[in-house]
């Protein structure tokens, strides 16, 4: 029979548990081969069936365009490359014709790729001449008194697209992700997220001020395997070899070059990482940032993101209060994060089919009557634990109960974490019962912080907050889904690492769009302060209308 481990918290149930059953590990379900048959085949149908899709409005192309060209930090970034691009090359004292679109138009198509499905697509939307007067009529009605901010005669063309991304673009990657952070930001805290007051309360976060992660794996433009032994790459659509040498694509056969373009950088596919947070309602949700990572730890990479972010942008310096991650942290993460004044929320890590298991040390008791004992406590799957035995003189481990969590400042080190716990009232506690102690989940010492997080939580599964707050990370597979949704052919749009990157801020940008509508939707907020004048149509479709 085949068997799989069961993942389900050990104190789940907040019952205390015997010692011989930590010893022995996580229990193995075991599954007869027809059920194990019968669940493959659910999951291939899962995986064959579409997908139900978000609860986004149902705008039209045209609608979702007439916001992307409106939208005020789009312009923001034009106007300051354009300065970039004057004051780098003297553009009123060079000969030569003028160029005639902004850079504006190049930095909307990013985005409008999204809608289109292709760049090639979006450009031959934005040909047609009525749409283009229709845009260029929005842009003009949402900003009157920007003069500045008006769209030419003619849309701009593919040739001249990759002209502006390969001239002014790309080599400012770095200046438009930042800029894609800190409007993300800045609307997370228009619709209500990180709020600083609440991200003060570790004790029972709330959702807005919570960023959860996880990454997924992203289909190379070329279907490209790399072989070992040859060290050359087989193009498995089209039978090709590519030569790393040389970057050019031949037929093994009669050595003749093919005029495809390879893609080195994604030969086994990238891996895209997302931050996001989102509210309770549909639609409102927000990209913190969104990253392309290399080999290494997705986990180690969730924490540098939200460490950067946390450091250099202001709204998420004082609005993060947990960070939850898809999959188990590893101990040092975890200390990083906990040394920012940040909650992780993961899962524990079980080594080798056996649950893990921390020695904390003696602690303090304070019992209700003010007299103060010591014991043990022993962490054990993210939860601490006092051991007691039975009349049988068997042990049980008692699993303790969060009062409340505290972030304080400290002069060894930026931010102290401390949980208070309190000792259940079960028979097995004896006159312990009712007791609470604190326990520091960043000691000073760097080794013993690193020890104590392999098996303890701020928040752990047997919490009753931890389902409420770890279910967050549902909504990054949802985002993976919906972008992968949105490739052509599940591949990715363009080849290169830095071009991909750039359409993934634009991802970023759509999902703002998105957010910031539905918000206004639900509360009817304005939106002069991102989208001018123009405002979303009335009696979208599929919409209900309040009365």
């Amino acid at each position: 029979m085949a068997e799989r481990l069961a993942y389900r918290g050990l104190f789940r149930d907040g019952e205390p548990v015997r010692a011989a059953d930590v010893a022995a590990g996580p229990p193995r379900r075991a599954v007869e081969p027809e059920r194990a048959a019968s669940l493959a085949l659910d999951a291939a149908l899962e995986m064959a069936r579409p997908r139900c899709r978000g609860a986004e409005p149902l705008w039209s192309l045209i609608q979702r365009l007439e916001f992307v060209f409106c939208l005020a930090p789009l312009w923001d970034l034009s106007e300051q490359i354009e300065a970039d691009i004057a004051a780098r090359t003297g553009r009123a004292s060079r000969p030569g014709r003028k160029r005639h679109w902004p850079i504006m138009l190049a930095l909307a198509l990013e985005v409008a790729l999204w809608d289109s499905g292709s760049i090639r697509a979006a450009v031959r939307e934005l040909s047609d001449p009525a749409t283009w007067r229709r845009l260029r009529k929005k842009a003009k009605r949402a900003w009157p008194d920007r003069p500045d901010r008006r769209l030419p005669p003619r849309p701009i063309s593919r040739s001249q697209y990759h002209r502006a991304r390969r001239r002014h673009t790309l080599p400012r990657l770095a200046e438009i992700k930042a800029w894609a952070e800190n409007a993300s930001a800045q609307a997370a805290r228009w619709i209500g997220m990180l709020d600083p007051a609440a991200a003060r309360s570790v004790t029972r976060p709330q959702p807005g001020n919570v960023v959860a992660g996880d990454a997924t794996r992203l289909k190379p433009h070329n279907n490209l395997d790399l072989d070992p032994d040859s060290g050359l790459c087989l193009d498995a659509d089209s039978g090709l070899w590519l030569d790393p040498a040389t970057g050019l694509l031949f037929d093994p056969d009669t050595g003749e070059i093919a005029p495809l373009k390879p893609d080195p950088d994604g030969s086994a596919g990238r891996r895209c990482l997302i931050v996001s947070s989102r509210l309770s309602h549909p639609g409102e949700r927000i990209i913190h940032t969104i990253s392309l990572i290399g080999p290494g730890s997705d986990a180690t990479a969730y924490t540098d993101d939200v460490l950067r972010l946390r450091r250099h942008h202001p709204a998420h310096a004082h609005g993060i209060a947990a960070a939850v991650y898809d999959g188990a942290l590893h101990a040092h993460d975890m200390v990083r994060l906990l040394g920012e004044g940040i909650a992780p929320i993961a899962k524990v890590h079980r080594p080798k089919g056996q649950y893990a298991t921390a020695n904390i040390g003696e602690r303090k008791i304070t019992l209700p009557g003010g007299t103060r004992r010591r014991a043990v406590v022993t962490a054990i799957d993210g939860t601490p634990t006092i051991s007691a035995a039975d009349t049988s003189g068997e042990t049980w481990h008692i699993p303790l109960t969060r009062t409340q969590t505290r972030i304080r400042r400290n002069k060894r080190r930026p931010f102290a974490v401390t949980t208070c716990w309190r000792i259940p009232p079960h028979p097995l506690a004896g006159p312990l019962a009712g007791g609470a102690l604190t326990i520091p989940h960043n000691p000073a010492k760097p080794r013993k912080a690193i020890n104590t997080n392999r098996a303890l939580r701020v928040i752990p599964s047997s919490d009753p907050d931890y389902d409420r707050l770890y279910g967050l990370r549902e909504d990054v597979e949802s985002i993976n889904n919906h972008l992968k949704e949105r490739l052509r052919y599940g591949r990715s749009h363009t080849i290169g690492a830095h071009r991909q990157q750039l359409n993934l801020i634009g991802y970023q940008i759509h999902t703002l769009i998105t957010a910031l509508t539905s918000h206004h939707q639900r509360t009817a907020k304005p939106l002069t302060e991102w989208f001018g004048q123009h405002q979303p149509p009335t009696g979208w479709p599929g919409q209900h209308q309040p009365p």
